[in-house]
């Protein structure tokens, strides 16, 4: 059995601002640096043997952080950056909506194969996901691995791992520096902890004590 931790990047001001980030390299915030220092403490008795980060700086940041000072590799990749948001990219949607009125209403819409000019689809998202989780899946399967990425990619590659369908990809949430748990196993994934943030909000869990 091998387990899989995951997280999304601290916050940034982007995120406050509520711009679309995608592919658009956006530094941590203050207070995403602070969220990150509460992740390593969160896994500062965690056992480690490899990380596995987007190489946007918010993520980069986040995984260094969570890091600390451990000897385990980290391996920075383009393949687990957010959703490719072509146009839409540094815009609040009030903003796209008047700009891009025609994409709108399809960029709302629940379309595994909508991309804006520029960007990627969820298909195509959840492919690249899909690659790399398995990649690490299968790389430590007797070992414990963490990955550090953004919210709309990360729930891809989630969805993936369970073996769900890609409509899946709506059902879920993604705080920032929030953790999930998967359990993997030659044949199955299990998930044991979603989107908890508890280190943040200073409550201890049953399953750390």
């Amino acid at each position: 059995m091998g387990i899989i931790y995951i997280t999304r990047h601290g916050e940034t001001e982007w995120n406050v601002a509520g711009r679309i980030q995608g592919h658009t390299d956006v530094s941590l915030s203050e207070r995403g640096r602070e969220q990150a220092r509460m992740l390593a403490r969160r896994l500062a008795s965690v056992p480690i043997d490899a990380v596995y980060s987007s190489d946007l700086s918010r993520a980069s940041e986040t995984a260094r952080v969570a890091v600390g000072e451990r000897d385990v590799p980290v391996t920075f990749t383009e393949e687990l950056r957010e959703y490719n948001k072509g146009v839409f990219e540094g815009l609040t949607e009030a903003e796209y909506r008047d700009k891009y009125p025609e994409l709108y209403e399809p960029s709302m819409a629940n379309d595994l194969d909508f991309a804006p000019p520029g960007g990627e689809t969820i298909r195509e998202t959840s492919a690249r996901l899909a690659s790399i989780v398995q990649r690490v899946k299968d790389a430590h399967m007797d070992q414990s691995a963490l990955i550090v990425g953004h919210g709309g990619s990360l729930r891809a590659g989630i969805v993936s791992l369970l073996g769900l369908p890609l409509e899946a990809n709506w059902k879920f949430a993604m705080s920032n520096c929030s953790l999930t748990v998967i359990y993997t196993y030659p044949d199955n994934a299990v998930m044991h902890l979603y989107n908890d943030t508890s280190h943040i909000s200073g409550v201890v869990r049953a399953w750390e004590r």
